[in-house]
């Protein structure tokens, strides 16, 4: 297995961005064309490529310009092509999560459960279709041309911890002052800066395995909290005038409140601990951990 592409402390990190570039490319195009594997995990795959994609867009923009801030929404709008069974399945998933916690009975989710499983069955049929998939394969090709094209050879670490900060920057301005009282849009938008985040901390990870983990794990969980809150906003939805889950609203709405104060309450923890760093010491942690790690 080829060895992948990653910063060392020996070497400015612009010698290395445009490799890792195509490698996320190469593996948002192997996982969306490669080996047949059921349509479900290829679409999977291709959007956690994507988010990871997305992310390093934004962590490049100082440095690519235009070029990045346009690949990254047609990053959006392809992952959003292939993304309409995904709000099915976090339905399904926000379903499981009322299970057991006072709200609707077995026999009331189960039902619910049958009705969004059709749905999906018959999203899945449409994304499973190889013209979507294929289309998507072909976009990422262009997107390899683009990126081939760069050069990063000049961003030294002052440069990279800056663009690093300003992504832990836009994370801990998105943060809602308190989580309880936000609207669904403020939380998830929180929630996709916080991804970015998680993502492009996996950059250094090779550098500081240690500090990067402890970042990442904190991340994913906050980013899992949210994520949650997020599933049962979207069975909330579900409920409304018009929608399949109308009838159960009397039932599940209150529980589907009282669970997502409880992600919300540990969210509020992870977050107030991820981001209790001010952006510039953040920056600063950034350049003495790479300037320990080239001593």
């Amino acid at each position: 297995m080829a060895k992948r592409p990653a910063l060392h402390p020996a070497a400015p990190p612009g010698q290395t961005l445009t490799a890792i570039a195509l490698d996320l490319l190469r593996d948002a195009r192997a996982a969306i064309v490669g080996p047949a594997i059921p349509a479900d995990e290829a679409v999977h795959d291709f959007r956690k490529a994507i988010k990871r994609w997305r992310a390093f867009l934004r962590l490049v923009e100082p440095f690519a310009g235009e070029d990045a801030k346009k690949l990254r929404h047609a990053a959006r709008d392809s992952a959003r092509k292939l993304g309409r069974a995904r709000d099915l399945r976090a339905t399904l998933d926000a379903i499981d999560d009322l299970r057991g916690n006072g709200g609707p009975d077995e026999a009331t989710l189960d039902d619910a459960s049958s009705r969004i499983r059709s749905l999906l069955a018959e999203m899945e049929t449409l994304e499973a279709g190889s013209s979507l998939r294929e289309a998507a394969g072909r976009e990422v090709l262009l997107w390899e041309q683009t990126v081939s094209r760069w050069d990063f050879a000049a961003v030294g670490i002052d440069a990279f911890a800056a663009a690093l900060s300003a992504g832990y920057r836009r994370a801990r301005r998105a943060a809602p002052k308190r989580l309880a009282e936000a609207d669904d849009e403020a939380i998830h938008s929180f929630r996709k800066r916080v991804i970015d985040h998680r993502y492009q901390m996996e950059l250094v990870k090779p550098l500081w395995p240690r500090a990067a983990k402890r970042r990442i794990d904190d991340a994913q969980r906050l980013r899992d909290a949210l994520g949650q809150h997020r599933d049962l906003a979207l069975l909330h939805a579900m409920t409304g005038d018009n929608q399949p889950l109308r009838e159960f609203s009397g039932e599940f709405l209150p529980a589907i409140a009282r669970r997502q104060k409880t992600h919300l309450a540990r969210a509020e923890k992870l977050a107030s601990r991820l981001f209790a760093e001010r952006p510039r010491e953040f920056r600063a942690q950034i350049r003495k951990l790479w300037r320990t790690s080239t001593d």
